[in-house]
């Protein structure tokens, strides 16, 4: 591994300051109309499925995300249940996905309960649809949203 595990679980609880009681920091208080949209998915999805949020970059989509992991919060879903992570960090590129959960559950372990991952920028990690299909079919305790910018997401031959 090319970074540390001291690292990489750095990494993480900067991501996830609510696992340490901590606010974020600069969140907007405003809302688009998608997230309540987002919010009902989250919280009640109508199909066993993960939730992808595509488009440009720099329209919201991790606003979005944020916003949505402050809401759970708030109406009282213990952190340690709640995963944000942004695969443009390099260190959480080079951990992948497996390697994420791994050290998430090392750091904070599982409760009884829905287990909530906010995965951004997710193209940016291998094999990323199979493993998201893995996950939706052997995991039905995860509710997993996440986000991808529009042209890297475009399937290949297209």
């Amino acid at each position: 591994m090319i970074a540390s595990r001291t690292d990489l679980m750095a990494v993480l609880r900067q991501f996830n300051p609510w696992w340490k009681g901590e606010k974020m920091a600069d969140l907007p208080t405003w809302r688009r109309a998608a997230f309540a949209e987002v919010r009902q998915w989250v919280k009640a999805p109508p199909a066993p499925r993960a939730m992808l949020l595509s488009g440009a970059r720099q329209i919201g989509k991790t606003t979005l995300l944020l916003q949505t992991i402050d809401s759970l919060l708030v109406e009282g879903v213990p952190p340690v249940q709640i995963l944000y992570a942004t695969f443009d960090h390099p260190l959480l590129k080079l951990a992948g996905l497996d390697g994420l959960l791994e050290l998430w559950r090392e750091i904070e372990p599982a409760r009884d309960g829905p287990e909530y991952l906010f995965l951004d920028e997710i193209q940016y990690t291998q094999d990323w649809q199979t493993w998201l299909k893995h996950q939706v079919d052997f995991h039905k305790g995860r509710r997993i949203a996440v986000t991808g910018s529009a042209k890297p997401l475009a399937v290949e031959g297209q």
